[in-house]
């Protein structure tokens, strides 16, 4: 009766026994993919931390702003108060330098390419940048919301050549081109937005579909 009891009991046992050893097995596997990994970013960081640049033999693709913008002199200061206090925040910007650095370079990877000496500066370069195109798109939508869908359209055009890693840029074109009733210019866009290098690339296109499918 007991030998009868016993083979009904432990071999549930030895299973779960053997189910943890698996278990612990593949965690300490994992446990040592992860350390190697922590090991090879700590390493490429400490060696990127030694890493000096000349700035001035740098290979630097500096972004030059449009000299095309559609400034004006506008007469309804109340209508267009939000329109004039945009446009002239990138007027100021204008003059500034700045580069575009990709969306995928970690910071690691910024020192390995322009040197830990230069990378605040680089910093600095690209969110003048970054400035720069947040105030494009921000004084195109004031246009936009005031009627003034010629000049946003021409701001939204210029300012895509650059590729900027913001999704409203692209979808308010997508809207314009939605309300001329030009699908072939939002499926045109979709296509260029698919071979660019953009953060919510999904999220942007997955709205610019619902608006050809509409």
């Amino acid at each position: 009766m007991f030998h009868l009891i016993a083979s009904k009991i432990f071999p549930p046992i030895i299973t779960v026994v053997m189910l943890l050893l698996i278990i612990r097995i593949f965690l300490r596997r994992s446990d040592n993919g992860y350390e190697k990994s922590v090991n090879n970013f700590v390493e490429r960081e400490r060696n990127a931390n030694n890493i000096e640049k000349d700035f001035e033999t740098l290979d630097l693709h500096y972004v030059k702003p449009s000299q095309n913008l559609p400034f004006k002199d506008y007469e309804d200061i109340a209508k267009y108060k939000k329109v004039i206090k945009k446009q002239n925040l990138v007027k100021r910007k204008l003059s500034l330098e700045m580069i575009k650095i990709p969306n995928n370079l970690s910071n690691t990877e910024i020192k390995e390419l322009y040197g830990v000496n230069n990378f605040e500066k680089i910093f600095l370069l690209e969110e003048y940048f970054n400035s720069y195109v947040r105030g494009i798109y921000e004084w195109a939508y004031e246009l936009y919301k005031v009627g003034e869908i010629n000049d946003c359209k021409d701001i939204l055009l210029q300012i895509i050549n650059l590729e900027p890693n913001i999704s409203q840029v692209y979808i308010l074109l997508a809207n314009i081109y939605y309300e001329e009733n030009n699908i072939n210019a939002i499926i045109e866009l979709k296509n260029f937005i698919e071979n660019i290098d953009l953060s919510l690339k999904e999220k942007t296109i997955e709205e610019i579909n619902s608006l050809i499918e509409k």
